[in-house]
């Protein structure tokens, strides 16, 4: 496997992680909601756009899209990180960074 397709490979499983990572919070909240102790919110909704956006970005990285889907998940990742969650807006974010530096790596 060449350097390239494995950072391609890492970019991958860290932006599905984040994604999900995302994704399980409204998850988490639907019980809550179908008993009316909550409310949907706009933020887990955009939480719920934003995972399901970093994985399909990391699946373009995987597949070739090296710089398209990397800058996509830095954009996703920074936003992430001021309006949501630390963890999983860093995930993507060096999701996106592997993506943007994969193709300038030489064997």
């Amino acid at each position: 496997m060449k350097t390239k397709q494995i950072l391609a490979l890492i970019a991958l499983l860290l932006g599905i992680l984040g994604g999900v990572l995302l994704c399980l919070s409204f998850v988490n909240a639907i019980p809550r909601i179908l008993e009316g102790r909550t409310q949907l919110g706009v933020e887990a909704i955009a939480n719920v756009v934003i995972g399901i956006v970093a994985i399909l970005a990391s699946v373009m990285i995987w597949k070739g899209s090296y710089v398209a889907g990397g800058i996509i998940n830095i954009i996703l990742g920074v936003v992430t990180i001021i309006y949501a969650s630390d963890n999983s807006g860093l995930l993507i974010l060096i999701s996106g960074v592997l993506g943007v530096v994969a193709p300038q790596v030489k064997d």
